[in-house]
């Protein structure tokens, strides 16, 4: 049961542009010379195998013509070019096809919970959408990358960061979708309120995966969920309820060549390892590691393994890299980022690099920007983290 690393591409187009062709439209109407390959259109993995001007700047200009191009519109984004993003905590990342490029989705930083879109294109984090046309202000939402409609998925999350006994209308339970250029608000039938949440696309069968997180009593008192429910791009179903205990905080990925996707951990802290193949829950790993809370993981196709990050151990924030290979995990000895939870994670696929921002490790509210390349980290962003005080979001 090995993972050896995925031997496949589909080429994408994005407006019946290849990617060249959009390069075209970047270079020869903004007369841009020697702008990057960062907007360049990339490809998914997709088959099963078991075994000076301103840089930030003109990237922006990019993306809005890549829009136009998909759209007919910029959008709705109320970005002025001069944001510069802080720290960030309870927030989601997720790798966008269609531009090339990580996109980060609220979370809260030191004074306030946001609704706002930023991209990163390996060297500038930058705003893409601030307006108030989309879903409100929320932390912990659980999000996926349908890349089969080019569309960013979210559902549900926290109006507040934690929320204090008593608040019992906090939680969302609203899906939205952002296609590049504006937001849509879906409706219908949909999983109940929640937060904490793991969300995972799964390119084979053309499916979003949601599973667990918690929603609070009447009381106050925090319930972990459970149950497993699908987004086809019409509606959620929900699926069978057998499988992973109950619980939030958990991390989700598909893994091509474990055969679905891949949850570990959660709340507890908890370290078995699941796989959801559409039918049925399986657990694929006999010795369990060390457990972890709201730690982060990437499948990478460089080394054909699952990788994961930090989290709460139960006593103090990690900050170990590990890995799955087969049906065992293992701690790398390698150097990284400080320990922490509450970061957010992706893998960018153009750029083979798996990208992590932000977190806190109980004192201080972390910034910086870190990429592992499959055998090292290297902080490419760094950015003074700010002492982390209690300020009631």
């Amino acid at each position: 049961m090995g993972i050896p690393p995925p031997a496949f591409k589909r080429a994408k187009k994005l407006g019946g542009l290849s990617g060249r062709g959009l390069r075209a439209i970047r270079v020869g109407l903004l007369g841009l010379e020697g702008i990057d390959d960062n907007l360049a259109v990339s490809g998914r993995r997709s088959r099963r195998s078991w075994g000076g001007a301103n840089v930030t700047a003109m990237t922006h200009v990019g993306i809005a013509i890549l829009v136009a191009a998909q759209h007919g519109a910029a959008g709705q984004a109320a970005c002025t070019g001069a944001e510069r993003l802080g720290v960030r905590n309870a927030h989601a990342l997720e790798y966008d096809s269609a531009i090339g490029q990580v996109v980060l989705f609220a979370g809260a930083d030191q004074a306030a919970v946001k609704r706002d879109l930023w991209t990163w294109d390996g060297a500038a984090w930058t705003c893409l959408d601030a307006s108030d046309a989309g879903p409100p202000a929320r932390t912990f939402p659980a999000t996926a990358y349908d890349d089969a409609r080019s569309r960013l998925i979210v559902f549900g999350g926290n109006r507040v960061l934690f929320g204090r006994p008593g608040d019992t209308n906090t939680l969302l339970a609203d899906t939205w979708e952002w296609d590049g250029g504006r937001w849509h608000r879906i409706t219908g039938p949909s999983p109940p309120a929640r937060a904490e949440a793991a969300m995972a696309y799964d390119p084979e069968r053309r499916r979003v995966v949601l599973f667990g997180g918690y929603r609070l009593a009447s009381d106050g008192s925090i319930e972990r969920l459970g149950d497993t429910w699908e987004w086809d791009g019409q509606s959620w179903s929900e699926q069978d309820e057998t499988g992973p205990a109950a619980r939030s905080g958990a991390s989700m990925v598909f893994a091509p060549s474990a055969g679905g996707v891949v949850v570990f951990g959660g709340n507890g802290p908890r370290g078995d390892t699941w796989v959801w193949d559409g039918e049925s829950w399986h657990r694929v790993v006999e010795k369990d590691p060390p457990g972890r809370y709201n730690s982060v993981m990437a499948f990478d196709p460089v080394r054909g393994a699952l990788v994961r990050f930090g989290g709460w151990d139960g006593q103090m924030r990690a900050g170990g890299t590990w890995m799955l290979e087969g049906v065992e995990w293992s701690r790398l000895s390698v150097a990284g980022p400080l320990a922490r939870n509450h970061a957010a994670a992706a893998y960018d696929e153009r750029r083979s690099r798996w990208v992590l921002m932000g977190g806190h490790d109980g004192e201080f509210v972390f910034c910086d920007t870190w990429e592992w390349n499959g055998s090292a980290w290297h902080r490419v962003r760094p950015c003074k983290p700010i002492r982390r005080v209690s300020n009631g979001h």
